[in-house]
């Protein structure tokens, strides 16, 4: 009886501890993109929240593509999916820009681009 490679299994189990992983909620998370709260940044004092990623601009991505949508809203609520996705139940300085259309863009479908810090806002005892 011939073995196969004994890497197999074992990578084969790490993708579906990863997969398993993706499609959870971290602890203490927020379960729903609806449920992540946009302030303005005089809403919040420093020490009331927790910074956990600065979106769509804090990755090697930022240097080749950013996400994309055709409003405003539509850029801030991928925000919130992405802040939910983290366990965030905020979003702070969140700027969108036009881009435009341009002769050099990706896609014709997407002419605004919407960044924030996702954060973690403290309860309050």
């Amino acid at each position: 009886m011939k073995i196969g490679n004994p890497l197999i299994p074992a990578i084969i189990a790490m993708s579906v501890g990863l997969l398993a992983g993706c499609a959870s909620v971290p602890q203490g998370g927020v379960a729903h993109a609806a449920e992540v709260r946009v302030y303005e940044p005089e809403q919040l004092a420093p020490g009331q929240y927790d910074t956990l990623r600065y979106l769509w601009v804090d990755s090697w991505h930022a240097a080749f593509w950013l996400p994309g949508s055709r409003t405003e809203a539509e850029g801030i609520a991928a925000l919130q999916t992405e802040a939910a996705r983290l366990g965030a139940n905020g979003l702070i300085n969140v700027s969108c820009r036009n881009q435009g259309h341009s002769q050099w863009s990706w896609s014709r479908d997407s002419d605004v681009v919407c960044y924030g810090s996702a954060i973690r806002v403290r309860q309050t005892p």
